[in-house]
């Protein structure tokens, strides 16, 4: 019988050793006056002014009310908040689910100076024994940047609390944790972190605010500078002869606000017409080009065309034409051209100054926008800034902004905007009577711009105002005319030759177009785009994200049944 009364008393004594320590946490916890809630997350709301919360009950109230001291004192010091909180969650069993308990809680509760993040939260997930558990001290960016690194927290739980911990002494972990928290949260590191984050936010916000009024000051040049006077469209208001120096080349810019190849095509066709040049197109490999050259006439021109003239003299063997190799050689005086036609333009008061450089002027802005915007990237990269996302973004789209406004940037005078509602009110009026036209010498008879009095004239201003599809119906209907008539019953640019000689229709009749055209009637849409492209290269004109224009005209198929 001693033996059963033994181990009866060791099983007494196993029990009141069992009770004894429950009730010693049941009574810790009560006299924290705490409540255990279900583990988190979600975490019941903080109450104010506390900062260790022992759920878990594994703490002395002398612990506790020492590190509350401590805590409020180094938030007096720094600004930095800490909280401490424990609770029994066994599933809680690895550093990764402490860390993002811990995370949560941060988050809910807010620990850390708002724009500062200087929390730290100290989680105990214990297990229902409570002898065993993960401890995690998370610290938010702002804390873990000038306070304590993340080496410097997992120093301090495997050096300092994890063998206080082992030995279940779990007021010592707490006690010697937040002295070393006390230890690091200096007067200086606050200052160090309180300079970096208004830092970030001047530079966040600064360039944020000056990225907006880069936008706004855009829009008010273009509002004050860029716009066009607004003057009625209407066709009451013509010109009985076109002003000095208002050439086709010069229409365009008027009504286009910059140079384009429309307007050299227009200066091309307008030197044609005048009979002072020639065009012909010829073989290229995989393509057919347009060559040009002087017919032996000359003029004096005091226009810019003059220069392009004086090119095409130069370069033109023995009044013939350019040889393709030589073309690119017309480069530099295009270029002038099109510089001397802005000139010209600002001194007959129709622009208020050279499209070109006005455009140019608002993208060095834009590039330098962009520039800086690099920088504060390269800037957050090195340190982790959001100060330099937010300032970059705000610059790049102020850049691509003022890139895409630059386009908008020249203006017309008052007197350019009267030009131009005058110039459009031809162009409608021109449209209308090709359409009504059977040949380019019913046009000129009829003078639908008073000074056009020749079918030259009326193809030269047709292709100013961008006419081209216009142009193609008349020259087909005269086409039609004449095959049905058996001999030509219209106008047909004579300057322009075909391999078979004898302008645009040579000697045939229907046929399906070869090398050096789609058809053997005149395209005047390619035309004009073969014009446009002189003076630059062919990878210029035929780059890009689209396809280049061209059709199946004059192709054709092969294959067949077996």
């Amino acid at each position: 019988m001693r033996p059963n009364r033994h181990r009866a008393a060791v099983g007494i004594v196993a029990v009141a050793l069992w009770s004894f320590f429950a009730l010693a946490s049941l009574a810790s916890a009560a006299n924290a006056g705490i409540v255990a809630p279900p583990a988190g997350p979600p975490y019941p709301e903080p109450v104010t002014g506390q900062r260790v919360y022992d759920y878990a009950g594994i703490f002395s109230s002398g612990v506790i009310s020492s590190a509350e001291a401590t805590i409020k004192a180094i938030e007096a010091r720094t600004g930095a908040q800490v909280a401490v909180y424990t609770q029994v969650k066994p599933d809680s069993d690895t550093l990764d689910l402490a860390n993002g308990d811990a995370r949560a809680l941060m988050d809910q509760w807010g620990v850390g100076r708002k724009g500062f993040d200087d929390g730290l939260v100290i989680i105990f997930d214990m297990q229902d024994n409570l002898r065993h558990g993960e401890v995690s001290l998370y610290a938010g960016s702002g804390f873990r940047a000038v306070f304590l690194t993340d080496a410097d927290r997992q120093a301090i739980f495997d050096n300092d609390m994890k063998p206080k911990l082992v030995d279940g002494d779990f007021d010592g972990a707490l006690a010697i944790a937040i002295q070393d928290v006390d230890t690091a949260a200096t007067p200086a590191h606050a200052d160090q972190l309180n300079q970096a984050r208004i830092i970030n936010a001047a530079v966040g916000i600064g360039f944020l605010a000056l990225s907006i009024w880069l936008i706004v000051f855009v829009l008010l040049r273009w509002f004050t500078h860029g716009r066009d006077p607004i003057y009625v469209d209407d066709n009451s208001v013509l010109m009985p002869a076109p002003p000095e120096g208002l050439t086709p080349a010069m229409a365009t810019l008027v009504m286009n606000d910059k140079t384009s190849n429309q307007t050299v095509s227009a200066a091309m066709v307008d030197l044609a017409a005048r009979g002072l040049v020639q065009f012909r197109q010829e073989s290229a490999f995989l393509s057919k080009t347009t060559e040009l050259g002087a017919t032996g006439k000359h003029e004096v021109i005091s226009t810019p065309e003059g220069g392009v003239f004086a090119a095409i003299e130069t370069w033109s063997v023995d009044g013939g034409y350019i040889d393709h190799s030589s073309m690119h050689e017309l480069a530099p005086a295009v270029k002038q051209f099109k510089s001397d036609l802005e000139g010209l333009a600002v001194q007959k008061d129709w622009l208020t100054a050279k499209p070109s450089s006005v455009v140019w002027r608002w993208i060095a802005v834009a590039i330098a926008e962009l520039a800086v915007g690099g920088v504060l990237i390269w800037w957050t990269l090195r340190l982790e800034a959001s100060g330099g996302i937010l300032g970059s973004a705000g610059l790049f789209v102020a850049g691509m902004f003022t890139i895409a406004m630059a386009q908008l940037m020249p203006s017309r005078t008052p007197l350019g905007s009267m030009l131009r509602a005058m110039l459009a009110a031809y162009k409608r009026t021109l449209a209308a009577t090709m359409n009504m036209s059977s040949s380019m010498d019913e046009v000129a008879r009829r003078k639908p711009l008073p000074w056009v009095d020749t079918p030259d004239a009326a193809m030269a201003w047709g292709v100013a105002f961008g006419l081209n599809a216009e142009i193609d119906a008349v020259m087909h209907r005269t086409v039609d005319q004449t095959r049905a008539a058996g001999r030509a019953t219209g106008w047909y640019p004579i300057w322009w030759s075909t391999p078979q000689g004898g302008g645009f229709f040579g000697g045939g009749g229907g046929g399906g177009g070869g090398l050096y055209s789609a058809s053997a009637i005149p395209d005047v849409g390619s035309m004009v785009s073969a014009l446009g492209s002189i003076g630059s290269s062919a990878s210029s004109s035929s780059s890009g994200g689209s396809f280049g224009g061209g059709g199946g005209g004059g192709g054709g198929g092969g294959g067949g049944g077996f």
